[in-house]
């Protein structure tokens, strides 16, 4: 695997209808991920999170997860 290549995962959700007739809150957003050559070093620097469909704009979102990370689970309140 070379170095100084980024990668870039896009996902699409789709939420069922129900007849709650309750306020919707935003819900945390999880995320678990591995990065399978975790023993090279290899690290995830940015985890960028944009998503129109709920209505999460760029305001409201917690760009980054910290600067340098690891793989794992993050999750994030907006």
């Amino acid at each position: 695997m070379a170095g100084m290549k980024e990668t870039q995962l896009s996902a699409e959700i789709e939420l069922l209808l129900t007849d709650n007739k309750k306020k919707w809150n935003r819900p945390p957003i999880s995320m678990n991920f591995e990065v399978p050559f975790a023993p090279s070093g290899l690290k995830v620097r940015y985890l960028k999170v944009f998503e129109p469909k709920l209505n999460y704009n760029d305001h409201d979102v917690i760009k980054w997860v910290r600067y340098i990370g690891r793989s794992g689970l993050y999750e994030t309140r907006c």
